[in-house]
């Protein structure tokens, strides 16, 4: 017995020894994880609206909103209040999403936005955001319902900020995506098909890239490895001629005599 006491307490050692290096290993790779820059929107630069904002008193108008207001509600969750510390929806829309997608939208703008306002779902179950943006160039025209150069139109991406009369906000957001900014200027890809029900009257910004001293900055927050990052910090010119040649359709082939 004696003769393994030896043995047995080297095997021990090493053994402890492993664990440790292990340890050191893997506290090391969380280190470099939690070192890796994370990009995520501004909220504080989110519309918002307060808790307590009354309807329009137009029918019309009341009508209207409450129409777009209902496509926002949120099944499942009651009305926001002060209870409620964020909303975030986690939606795919960006898989499989081209640094150019002109095929999956309606229209493709270049515009200024002049106008932000948030709003709450018709049961205040849910927050969007609507933009009013002042056209400067079309790229590809909206086929159901064309507009022109100078135009404004109006559209809308899910999300937003609430403010309470206690003062306390909340943020409601859906993943990898920013919002525009009222007075900067955008390469804006809207689309029809809406998140929640499919096909949509009203224009959503799929993505779009601000335009900023000459250079692109993408409007998401999307992963380094996405198409989209593709344009970030480079020459305006370059994002537009790509768009414009991406548009061209090349001629059919003439037959053979």
């Amino acid at each position: 017995m004696v003769k393994l006491k030896y043995p047995l307490l080297l095997f021990l050692v090493l053994c402890s020894c492993l664990v440790a290096a292990a340890g050191l290993a893997s506290h090391s790779q969380n280190n470099v994880q939690k070192q890796e820059p994370q990009t995520q929107p501004d909220f504080g630069r989110f519309p918002i609206v307060d808790a307590g904002a009354s309807q329009p008193t137009d029918p019309i108008e009341r009508a209207k909103r409450a129409r777009k207001g209902k496509k926002h509600n949120i099944k499942y969750v009651g009305p926001i209040d002060e209870s409620f510390n964020s909303m975030f929806l986690s939606l795919d829309w960006d898989v499989d999403l081209p640094a150019l997608p002109i095929e999956k939208s309606a229209a493709v703008v270049i515009g200024r936005i002049s106008k932000a306002e948030a709003y709450l779902s018709e049961n205040r179950t849910g927050i969007y955001s609507e933009f009013t943006v002042q056209i400067e160039a079309i790229f590809k025209n909206d086929a159901s319902n064309p507009f022109a150069v100078d135009n404004s139109i109006t559209v809308y991406r899910t999300g937003g900020r609430i403010r309470f009369p206690s003062g306390k906000i909340l943020v409601s957001a859906v993943s990898h995506q920013d919002m525009p900014q009222r007075g900067s200027r955008y390469v804006l890809f809207l689309t029809r098909s809406s998140p929640q029900d499919g096909t949509d009257e009203d224009l959503l910004i799929l993505t779009g890239y601000e335009l900023k001293n000459g250079k692109v900055f993408p409007l998401d927050k999307v992963s380094a490895t996405h198409p989209i990052t593709k344009y970030s910090g480079v020459s305006e010119d370059v994002l537009l001629t790509d768009l414009s040649s991406a548009l061209v359709k090349p001629s059919p082939s003439l037959p053979i005599e």
